[in-house]
């Protein structure tokens, strides 16, 4: 700050420096500047004096008028009859010492006067003379006479001094004449020796004398009292123009010219340049050293800042003349007033406009008075205090009606240090001059005054104006109907029935405030004149209100339309006053009850200028009314509003009282509203009108469904501009106070002055003042308060709905605008903007998409001040009506959802719900759509790209820069959805660049067109930009610069190229670092191809030195391992080398075991070490030491909140049912973020675990069971969760059990494929021209796949394949495919078919004779049914030959003909035949296209052979049925599909093979005990009040009605005999039960029932006998527990503990049966080795029930295929052998081999589709 301050006082002397060499240069504009460059004063010039010595000064004098008497008297005369003054020579010489004459006086006699010529008036005429006088006695005096009263006045007078001088003396007199005037020398001596003596007498410039001629012809000399005198022919209170007429001095200066020639206002014309004098304005104190002079440019002097000075505003020209102040004087206090020529009246239109100059730091007020003759007290009208800026300011001042001599003055004032520029310039009257006197006006619309003559419209009546200039007009009016309030209130008054917060205030002269309300009244026009007005200062509150009533009129006349008659309607006016930069609002109602507001006639808002304003208004009431006046508060205290002069003109005083608000209206009987009868349904919406019914859902959702649209009513309009005061149905919340701050309607009108930067002047619909908007006013509330505007809930909505809306944000303190989405309670933000956006109109749009029950939300919220309001306009719900289904097909152009629906094609697949069923979006229909990218998770296919200056980053709702992003993203406009971004601010600099590179495609792409949401918002934003890269070569195709609008907006870039290509976006930092570029939903059209990935030409693998077999890859220890056996969690190689790079358990003491960073993420998991000063762990979990390693997030500086990592394994094939991920983790205060495990498989992406927030710090463990999966990837995510922030780490990855069995116990999927070893595949595997089984199984029995409509291996003859294939070849295409054993052009195609022989047939299309670009189309004949992710197509092609090769794609093709790409390649896949398993899927039946294009040349062949499609294909849905569900006494297992006794579920042993029935189990019975007390000691009483005995508590077995009896008892695994003691919590042996000491309370169940056995103890599955220590059952075979209630379980490697009451035997019979059955597997193994035909399994064990009951008789059969070829050629070969991977099932006996061949079922299903048994139940397909 100080060196700022020496900085400004060094320039300050700088300037001054300046000022004074240029002072030395140039002379001021008080100084004639001589030739030689000298400066003398300017009344110095033209005195007959050579004060320049070089005689410049007297050259140019032709506008001075002088006399030297060398040869006479010049223009002047003597007294008439005297010659007392005459030549003479007698000094020595005369003033200038030269032999010359002078005039003298050398005798005593009477005084004798020198007259001179007659002047125009003047106020700044000046007179030079020199004198000499030889006298003691004598005097010296100059006069001024006016010519037409003859009166004289001393000017100036000087006595003889008391010695005589031999010098001369100079004079100057100023003169200030309002009429035509002479000058008299008059002298006279004491004795007639005196001398007196005067010489070389000068006037100048501003005395103007009259024409000689002109003179002569109106004046006559004439002798009075021996003096000379000019006597005018007129009277002398008259004017004289020059054609002899006279005037009465009233028409002298009054804006009206009435002599021919105007001279009676020249001497005070009303407009002013001061281009040829100052029009008779003066300075009234000149020479005090403070002056008001009249010069141009550059005779002012320069100012402080050394600016240079103003030109004049009338010719924009230094040469130019203007009025401005001249300081030459040190004075304190210096004052220069500026007075202008009096005026007699003015009319009143009246106003005085001028030009006003005020620059300069110190430059000081000004103040313009209204003086007035005979009047004390001048009034101010109007004042400047401050630096006005170096320009011309213009300025209007109302002068209005002044009956009497007026005069402006300015009055300019300094406090000593003056410093800048104030001038004047271009004064003009306007609208001043009366009416002038006419002989006849028009009678029906004027008045003729009375003796003024003048004309008057009509309406100017009785209007407390006097506007004929007479009075006439005012006379003979009612006072009672009119009031200026200079005696009162009149027949006015103030509410006082509470309507209002104030009262009005009478005042005189200016309001307290500066800057605000008037400086006078309206009827006198000056400040004595009284005036109502408002005071807006404390206590008054923004909008407070005061209300002035009216007297109570008449009713007003009603028209008359007869002819001939005069029809004068009931008038008000008023005079109001609204200036001030908060001024708000003055309204004027009429009112026909004592109470309200009634009907407002008329508004007034805001700043209306600083003057008065008139106002008429017509009345028209059929009831007595009265007008009330209305003002309100504005938002701070300049914002006062006067009123004067109100007037009624042709209205009636009543003498009566205005009825009260009730007393009018007739007293209605209110009936209670009745329903009108309708037949609805509860849960329906009844329409007004037709009584017709819709559902609620249908309800304001945008589309009419009554039809009265009666259900759109009371719900959000669609469109909305607010015009006419219409809020559409956006509704406020109800306020608590009446200055909160809230949304409110309102006009550009009612802005104030202040306010018009702070909201818009016009709104947006109409463009003018008078449209409507809704604004939230910051005038109200304080700093972050809120308000809602928001909608009526919206039912729903359709898949394209946008809200589109304009919004201004304007203001320095503009707070904030939200838009939200409320459902219920819960509301989310989906659109923002913050702080001034400048004074214009912005469009927002927000996405809703589909929705349903939500509203709307507008939320403003205040800024710091009231400066800056928000505003909305025109609110549009664009294409929100839902989806309506058409009975009329889709055309081949549209899209057909599931629903019905039809939507355009290319709304296919761009992640928005077109249809409504997310049909359009399916995972499967968008197959085809390459490139897609919504980054929800990561950045899909695009990379970063490394040639650039930073990366671009995935983010989360809102971008950390304040002010800047968008609030959700595009995808699911929700603030957890992701985006990309680029992020402008530190440590980026304005044209740093981001780039990301998509991925590769083909040349051969047609059509192709990438989309993309693209958000850019704010000024300075920088540049997006989209390229296309090809080899070496970069083609810009679009560059988006600058503010595009805060809201997602859809994107489109046409792509093609010559050679592949991929698409570039590039971000550069703008200047402004607030400004992000987001991107979100990029997609690509299905024309976009991408490249093939190898262009091999030999793809044999090098040769090793031990190699191993073709498709096997080679150990680090030299064995060999297939690409099926890498990543299963087996070590196949034995030393890890097949899993080492898969992402397995890892320590991270040896590297990242396999573990992958994603080339998608914002930043890096780090493997360190422990460190206690950075941020990250101490110390590793392994090792638990400083040296250990982890990987971690690793804080960086330019880390940013929501920032992502990843580490991820390769692709599992499988895991075990058991499978769990064990891992430590840390994360505490220091070391941050969130850390979560994911799961991602093919279509889908699960969390499964997360943690956040501090953890302590200490590592801690997680175990996560992963179960059975199947081709899965392991991620572990890592957050940052704050800026700059890190550190959370993960160590001791572990997966435990992980490996599947080599014979599962189970598939992973119910609808997998068992082949003959036992092994699992997917279904769609199955018969696909490849074994996946090990033993080849897969494709061993395949007819019924062979059979099904449209697959084939084209082995047969070249006519035959159309028809036994059921395909067709395309009419419309360029050529046909056909089919051929060998290539027919070298180079290309294959040497073979597919087939294992390679002796078959394939299809092809023959590219040598045909163009580039032809098609071939062939389409299966067969229609297949609509499905969804089912149906599968496998083939195999062979594309080989040139590098411009074409391209094969396979299309389902609905019923409207709509193709729907499925899948694509292009390019050389190298000679070898390539595998295709592809999902068809389509929402309509379909049929199936296979479209090759013929490439670049002859080399171009593209083959197809063995297309087959699975079985779901011709069913449409799945094949396999879904498990039955277990009995009601069963559990079924979590993963493994098995069921169990129910009995056996959290028992301690696992018998599921996923050991989910050991999992979530509880530690105590849930329920509560019922009431206790009724039942004697012994028992226990159940909720019916039944007794039951106390041994049936606790015992797994319900006995009471709701089974009560086992509520609140601990689960326990007690031994057979044993029971559970609920009151300790333990088992009480079987020998201290009927002890006689009861051991367990509260209910002693083991002294209960010694010597009986309970009701149906051992039913029905044992016996109860009563023994030494109780009840004991004795159960039947299969079954065991205390009461024969738990199914045994098949292993008998534990023995029962014995027990002496037990009979033992039905166990030891049960084991025999076990044996028994053993034997007997084994013996049917055997037989099943010796057939060739056997499967791997286990003995069976005893049947105990899974999924079916033991009276099912079960087989295995192919589903039947309704209508399809399926049949089944196998021939029966025999019993078949039951085929199952569960050891303990058993199959059918007599399962033929032809049926259990077809499938290899999932052995699950043991119930044939037919069975009814007990116990079976199954699913159809």
């Amino acid at each position: 700050m100080k060196l700022e301050v020496e900085s400004v006082w060094s320039l300050l002397a700088s300037c001054l420096l300046l000022w004074r060499s240029a002072s030395a240069q140039s002379c001021s504009v008080l100084d004639f500047t001589c030739a030689s460059g000298a400066c003398v004063r300017m009344d110095r010039v033209c005195d007959f004096t050579d004060d320049c010595e070089d005689g410049s000064d007297e050259t140019q004098c032709s506008k001075y008028t002088r006399c030297d008497f060398e040869k006479d008297l010049c223009d002047f005369s003597p007294s008439p009859g005297s010659s007392d003054w005459t030549r003479a020579t007698e000094f020595n010489h005369d003033h200038r010492k030269t032999s010359a004459h002078f005039l003298s006086l050398r005798s005593k006699s009477h005084a004798a006067d020198l007259v001179s010529p007659v002047f125009r008036p003047s106020q700044t005429c000046q007179m030079r003379f020199y004198y000499k006088m030889e006298a003691e006695r004598g005097h010296l005096q100059v006069l001024l006479q006016t010519l037409q009263m003859g009166q004289r006045t001393l000017v100036w007078a000087n006595s003889a001094p008391q010695h005589r001088t031999e010098t001369w003396q100079r004079v100057l007199v100023q003169f200030d004449a309002k009429s035509m005037f002479q000058v008299i020398i008059q002298g006279d001596l004491g004795a007639d020796s005196e001398i007196l003596a005067i010489d070389d007498v000068s006037f100048g410039p501003g005395c103007q004398t009259v024409p000689l001629n002109t003179t002569m012809q109106t004046l006559s000399l004439h002798t009075w009292n021996n003096r000379m005198s000019l006597v005018a022919e007129c009277l002398p209170t008259e004017f004289s123009c020059h054609n002899g007429r006279c005037l009465a001095e009233s028409k002298v200066c009054d804006f009206s010219p009435d002599c021919p020639d105007g001279e009676d206002e020249a001497s005070c014309p009303s407009r002013c340049d001061f281009e040829d004098g100052s029009c008779g304005w003066y300075e009234l104190t000149l020479g005090d050293g403070f002056d008001w002079v009249r010069g141009s440019s550059p005779q002012v002097p320069p100012d402080y800042y050394g600016c240079p000075p103003p030109l004049d505003h009338t010719t924009n020209s230094t040469t130019g003349q203007f009025m401005f102040i001249h300081k030459n004087s040190s004075s304190l206090h210096p004052r220069a007033v500026l007075r202008g020529p009096w005026f007699q009246q003015s009319a009143s239109g009246c106003s005085l406009s001028f030009w006003h100059y005020n620059s300069g730091i110190s430059v000081g007020a000004a103040d313009m008075y209204l003086r007035m003759k005979d009047v004390q007290n001048n009034t101010v009208v109007w004042r400047s205090l401050y630096d006005q800026g170096p320009r011309w300011n213009h300025v209007t001042v109302q002068l209005g009606r002044i009956t009497q001599p007026f005069q402006i003055s300015v009055a300019k004032g300094s406090l000593g240090v003056f410093d800048g520029v104030s001038a004047l310039d271009d004064i003009t009257f306007n609208n001043c001059s009366m009416p002038p006197a006419v002989e006849v006006c028009p009678s029906n619309t004027h008045f003729h005054c009375v003796h003024s003559r003048a004309c008057i419209e009509l309406m100017q009546l009785c209007d407390l104006v006097d506007d004929c200039g007479d009075g006439s007009d005012e006379e003979g009016c009612s006072p009672d109907l009119q009031c200026n309030f200079e005696h009162g209130l009149c027949s006015w008054r103030q509410e006082q029935s509470g309507g209002d917060m104030f009262d009005w205030s009478l005042i005189r002269g200016p309001t307290p405030t500066f800057n605000t309300g008037p400086m006078k009244d309206h009827t006198l026009g000056t400040s004595s004149g009284q005036y109502l007005y408002i005071e807006s200062s404390f206590p008054q509150e923004f909008k407070d209100i005061a209300v002035l009533l009216g007297p109570v009129l008449h009713p007003t006349p009603k028209r008359i339309t007869a002819p001939g008659e005069q029809w004068h309607p009931c008038v008000f006016r008023f005079h109001f006053h609204m200036f001030g930069a908060q001024v708000f609002s003055l309204a004027v109602y009429l009112r026909t009850t004592s109470t309200g507001r009634g009907h407002m006639l008329w508004v007034r808002y805001g700043n209306q200028g600083n003057m008065w304003h008139r106002k008429t208004l017509y009345l028209n009431s059929a009831r007595p009314f009265q007008i009330v006046i209305e003002g309100t508060v504005g938002d701070d205290f300049n914002g006062d509003i006067g009123i004067d002069d109100l007037s009624f003109l042709h209205c009636v005083p009543y003498s009566g009282e205005l009825p009260s608000a009730n007393s009018t209206i007739p007293a209605v009987t209110t009936v209670a509203p009745t329903v009108q009868p309708h037949t609805c349904p509860s849960g329906q919406f009844v329409c007004e009108t037709q009584q017709e019914c819709v559902p609620l859902s249908a309800v304001c959702n945008f589309k009419r469904d009554c039809s009265d649209s009666s259900d759109e009513t009371h719900c959000v309009k669609e469109q909305c501009n607010f015009e006419g005061q219409d809020s559409c149905g956006w509704q406020t919340a109800e306020l608590v106070s009446p200055h909160a701050y809230h949304w409110s309607l309102d006009q550009g009108e009612s802005i104030h002055d202040g306010e018009r930067y702070h909201r818009p002047v016009k709104d947006h619909t109409l463009g003018s003042a008078q449209g409507w908007y809704m604004y939230a006013d910051s005038s109200n509330g304080g700093y972050g308060q809120t308000s809602d505007l928001q909608t009526p809930v919206i039912s729903n909505t359709g898949p394209r709905c946008t809200l589109v809306f304009w919004y201004h944000m304007s203001g320095f303190t503009v707070g904030s605008l939200q838009v939200l989405l409320k459902f219920g309670n819960v509301t989310h933000e989906v659109w923002s903007q913050s702080g001034t956006q400048g004074n214009k109109w912005r469009q927002g749009e927000v996405f809703l998409g589909l929705a349903t029950t939500f509203q709307v939300v507008f939320r403003a919220q205040r800024g710091i001040s009231y400066m800056g309001d928000v505003v909305i306009d025109d609110v549009h719900f664009l294409q929100c009506s839902p989806p309506v289904s058409s009975n009329t097909p889709c055309s081949s152009e549209e899209y057909s959802c599931s629903n019905g629906h039809c939507i355009p094609q290319d709304h296919l697949c761009d992640f928005i719900n077109h249809c409504g069923d997310s049909s359009d979006e399916n995972t499967f229909i968008c197959k085809g759509f390459s490139g897609h990218c919504n980054f929800e998770f990561d950045m899909c296919s695009w990379r970063q790209s490394s040639r650039d200056d930073f990366d671009w980053l995935i983010k989360t709702g809102r971008t950390s820069t304040t002010g800047t992003g968008p609030s959700s993203d595009h995808t699911l406009r929700f603030p957890s959805g992701h985006y990309l971004y680029l992020e402008g601010s530190f440590p980026q600099a304005a044209g740093d660049v981001a780039r990301i590179v998509g991925p590769v495609f083909s040349h051969r792409s047609k059509h192709c067109k990438m989309r993309f949401y693209v958000h850019m918002s704010g000024d300075g934003i920088g540049t997006l930009s989209v390229s296309v890269l090809t080899e070496g070569q970069t083609s810009l195709q679009m560059n988006l610069t600058g503010d595009q609008g805060n809201y997602w907006q859809l994107r489109e870039v046409l792509l093609s190229s010559v050679q592949d290509f991929q698409v570039m976006m590039e971000g550069k930092v703008g200047r402004n670092p607030k400004a992000d570029i987001c991107l979100d939903d990029i997609t690509f059209s299905p024309g976009c191809l991408m490249a093939s990935s190898a262009e091999v030409e030999d793809t044999t693998p090098p040769p090793s030195e031990k190699p191993c077999p073709p498709g096997s890859l080679l150990c680090e220890n030299g064995r060999c391992f297939s690409s099926g056996q890498s990543c299963d969690f087996r070590d196949d190689c034995g030393d890890g080398t097949d899993e080492k790079d898969c992402g397995t358990s890892c320590a991270f003491e040896s590297g990242r075991c396999g573990w992958k960073r994603s080339l998608a993420d914002s930043f890096d998991w780090s493997v360190g070490t422990g460190s206690f000063q950075k941020i990250r762990p101490p110390y590793d979990h392994t090792m638990q030491n400083e040296n250990g390693h982890f990987v971690y997030l690793e804080a960086t500086p330019v880390g940013l909140r929501g920032d992502k990592a990843h580490i991820r394994s390769s692709m599992w094939k499988e895991s075990s049912a058991v499978c769990k991920l064990s891992f430590w983790y840390y994360i505490s205060h220091k070391a941050t973020g969130t850390i979560r495990l994911l799961i991602k498989t093919e279509n889908n992406l699960v969390e499964l675990w997360n943690k956040t927030g501090h953890q302590g710090n200490f590592w801690n463990h997680a175990e996560i069971p992963l179960r059975k999966l199947r081709n899965f990837e392991v991620i572990f995510e890592g957050i940052r969760t704050m800026d700059l922030g890190g550190g959370a780490a993960v160590d001791d990855i572990e997966y435990i059990e992980c490996a599947p069995d080599p014979v599962p116990v189970s598939c992973p999927a119910v609808t997998d494929f068992v082949c003959l070893s036992g092994h699992c595949v997917e279904s769609h595997l199955e018969c696909d021209s490849k074994p996946d089984c090990p033993d080849g199984s897969d494709e061993k029995y395949c007819d019924h796949i062979a059979t099904l409509p449209g697959s084939c291996n084209f082995n047969m003859e070249s006519s035959q394949w159309e028809e036994r294939c059921q395909l067709s070849q395309d009419t419309g295409d360029d050529f046909d495919w056909a089919i051929s054993q060998q290539s027919l052009t070298p180079g290309t195609g294959p040497p073979a078919d597919h087939s294992p022989g390679g002796d078959g047939s394939y299809l092809f299309i023959y590219s040598a004779i045909h163009r580039e670009g032809d098609v071939a189309t062939v389409t299966t004949k067969a229609t297949y049914p609509a499905s969804i992710g089912l149906c599968r197509l496998r083939f195999w092609f062979y594309m080989y030959g040139s590098h411009r090769m074409g391209t094969l794609k396979v299309y389902t093709v609905g019923e409207t003909g709509t193709p729907l790409l499925m899948w694509a390649t292009t390019g050389n896949h190298g000679p070898q035949w390539n595998y295709v398993n592809i999902v068809l899927s389509n929402p309509r039946a379909f049929r199936v296209t296979f479209q090759g294009e013929v490439g670049g040349d002859v080399r171009t062949d593209i083959t197809l052979d063995d297309i087959s499609f699975t079985e779901e294909c011709v069913v449409g849905g799945p094949v396999t049925p879904q498990p039955t569900t277990c009995a009601a006494d069963q559990f079924q297992c979590a993963y493994s599909f098995e069921c169990i006794s129910d009995s056996w579920r959290c028992d301690g042993e696992p018998d599921c093979a996923d050991r989910s029935d050991e999992e979530d189990c509880a530690t105590v019975v849930p329920g509560t005990l019922p009431p206790q007390g009724r039942c004697p000691v012994g028992y226990f009483q159940c909720s019916d009040s039944m007794c039951l005995p106390s041994i049936l508590r606790c015992d797994e077995v319900p006995d009471c009605p709701h089974g009560e009896d086992e509520y609140n008892c601990p689960v326990l695994q007690c031994d057979p005999g044993e029971l559970v003691c609920e009151g300790v919590s333990a088992c009480i042996p079987f020998h201290q039960r009927c002890d006689r000491s009861a051991d367990c309370k509260p209910f002693h169940p083991d002294e209960s029932s010694c010597h009986e056995c309970p009701p149906r103890y051992c039913s029905p599955h044992g016996l109860c006998h009563v023994g030494r220590h109780g009840p004991v059952c004795m159960c039947g075979a299969g079954w065991t527990g205390n009461r024969c209630h738990i199914k045994k379980k098949p292993s008998t490697s534990t023995p029962s503990p014995t027990l002496e009451d037990i009979n033992l035997d039905p166990v030891y019979t049960g084991i025999g049966i076990g044996i028994l059955l053993l034997v007997l597997g084994i013996a049917v193994c055997v037989f099943a080795v010796l057939k060739k035909k056997g499967f791997l399994i286990k003995p069976k064990l005893p049947d105990y029930g899974v999924m079916d009951g033991p009276a099912c008789d079960w087989k295995a059969e192919s589903p039947s295929l309704e209508n399809s070829s399926v049949k089944s050629k196998m021939k029966s070969s025999g019993p078949g052998l039951s085929i199952s991977v569960y050891p303990w099932k058993s199959e059918p006996e007599n399962r033929s081999w032809d049926l259990s061949n077809l499938s290899f079922s999932n052995p699950l299903y043991k119930c044939p589709a037919d069975a009814n048994g007990p116990g079976c139940t199954s699913s159809e397909a």
